[in-house]
């Protein structure tokens, strides 16, 4: 049970980091060629609430980073890393601590769908997990899936956003995969020119028999000049399978 806590602790938050950008909601839009974008999760914080059944669980995540270049205007090809990764359980008598470097992904997307008048748009993002990861903060598994944000403007109010996910993931037992099937959707709006503010929520949920996770929470985002910008967002989880908490600051710089 504390093995299996752990392991759906871990996965929940490699999801939430997994952005790196002004929310956990993919975007459609692609970086145009000879240009670059990095997406960092500066440090994602995530905490289960004691119970008596699943004890306390703390994860750190620190600098998930993303880097991304235009290969056409409408593909790009980007390289993450999570340079960080701790977690702790407490339960039941029982403690335990790991830590270490987590995994290495390979993702592209390419936008096929874009109408100017209603700036809405659409586009496929499939990616590959490496397991580089050590101390035992993950699995020894590549992994993968597909993504498929979508984005469109709300005249006088801001930019709504959505992407729904497909993901293989190996299985507790290490024999196997599962499947986890994972969607979002954030509302953003603009205060100022330099301050935005959004809301998101999220819902995931696998086959290997784990309980569904679900969150809801805000942010504001910060742009420091029109190359970059600082981000801070807090999640709560609204269903057993999610942390009870997660805070995370992000940041945004392209050139």
């Amino acid at each position: 049970m504390k093995q299996r806590m752990a392991g759906l602790g871990l996965a929940w938050l490699m999801f939430a980091a997994a952005a790196g950008h002004a929310q956990i909601t993919e975007v459609p839009e692609t970086v145009a060629p000879g240009r670059f974008w990095i997406k960092m999760d500066a440090i994602s914080i995530s905490t289960a609430p004691d119970q008596p059944d699943n004890g306390r669980y703390t994860a750190v995540a620190v600098a998930k980073t993303f880097l991304t270049t235009g290969l056409t205007n409408s593909l790009d090809v980007q390289v993450g890393a999570q340079l960080f990764l701790s977690e702790k359980v407490d339960s039941g008598g029982f403690s335990g601590h790991q830590s270490g470097i987590g995994d290495v992904y390979f993702r592209t997307k390419w936008r096929f769908y874009e109408d100017d008048t209603t700036g809405t748009a659409i586009s496929l993002m499939p990616y590959v997990k490496v397991p580089t990861n050590s101390g035992g903060v993950g699995k020894k598994a590549t992994e993968g899936g597909l993504i498929i944000p979508w984005a469109s403007k709300l005249s006088g109010w801001g930019r709504l956003t959505a992407m729904v996910e497909w993901d293989l993931v190996r299985n507790d037992a290490d024999n196997g995969y599962d499947t986890l099937w994972y969607a979002s959707a954030a509302f953003n709006r603009p205060l100022t020119g330099s301050l935005a503010i959004y809301g998101e929520v999220t819902a995931g949920k696998s086959t290997g028999g784990a309980p569904w996770a679900g969150t809801v929470g805000g942010g504001v985002t910060f742009a420091v000049s029109g190359l970059f910008s600082w981000d801070y967002a807090v999640y709560r989880g609204i269903s057993s399978g999610a942390p009870g908490w997660n805070p995370v600051i992000r940041a945004n710089w392209r050139f």
